[in-house]
């Protein structure tokens, strides 16, 4: 698709017949901007099935993307599962302008090898030893959370930053290190977003829109909104819903 976005942006997806969902934008190519699929939902499983001619509508990109800076020597990317996606841009767009001079490294996080996505592509931008993959099964790289991949390495080197993108759990624990440490974070936030231009309020955090807000938000933020980020969301009918047990209604 032929559009500019920064890391961090999203654009709004429309299937016939199934509706309009947000997907994050990740890599581009010769001009053109790509967004990560992996079959989970009603609408990402209808758009991954889609096959070269079938109609499709984009519209964006929307929202806050991740804030980069030259003043920044030093960064750590954190991508869970698919939260890689926006994650990617930021290491494409730190590879390609050489003239910011921040070297980045990239902790990723899945379940388990297989399931790690973009592993060689972040090689590449990056460098072999700019990369350090999590897998909770331990069949490649470290063995357990992203978080405490994280947690080893802010332990063991100085970040100016650190962007993160995943499940919000895992979020919050960074969030937590990033704190502790005294290192500013910036996050993508995921919630259910309707109109992706503040108008229905379906993806509001406390007294934020996500789409218009957010979705990235950093530390100084994610702070004011303690109360819900990482324990509460809304379902889809604006229901504030328990994170860890949706059903469990307020």
């Amino acid at each position: 698709m032929s559009l500019v976005a920064e890391p961090g942006q999203f654009v709004m997806v429309w299937l016939p017949d199934v509706g309009e969902f947000p997907m994050s934008v990740s890599l581009s190519y010769r001009g053109k901007s790509s967004i990560v699929v992996k079959a989970m939902g009603n609408g990402s499983q209808a758009l991954y099935n889609c096959k070269v001619g079938d109609k499709l509508g984009i519209r964006g990109p929307y929202g806050k993307a991740f804030t980069l800076s030259k003043d920044y020597r030093k960064v750590l990317l954190v991508g869970g599962g698919t939260g890689i996606a926006p994650i990617l841009k930021i290491a494409e767009k730190l590879s390609k302008q050489s003239s910011m001079k921040v070297r980045a490294e990239a902790v990723t996080g899945a379940r388990t090898g297989p399931e790690i996505p973009f592993l060689s592509t972040l090689g590449k931008m990056l460098g072999p030893n700019g990369v350090h993959p999590s897998t909770d099964d331990g069949t490649v790289g470290f063995k357990g959370f992203a978080h405490e991949q994280v947690q080893v390495l802010v332990n063991e080197k100085d970040f100016d930053m650190i962007y993160c993108c995943g499940p919000e759990a895992m979020m919050l624990r960074v969030f937590e290190i990033a704190t502790k440490s005294e290192i500013p974070a910036q996050f993508s936030l995921e919630r259910i977003m309707k109109c992706g231009i503040a108008i229905c309020g379906s993806c509001c955090i406390q007294d934020l829109v996500l789409c218009r807000d957010g979705p990235v938000l950093d530390d100084r933020i994610l702070r004011s909104i303690a109360r819900e980020f990482g324990r509460f969301e809304r379902d889809k009918t604006g229901t504030l819903v328990a994170k860890s047990a949706g059903q469990k209604r307020l």
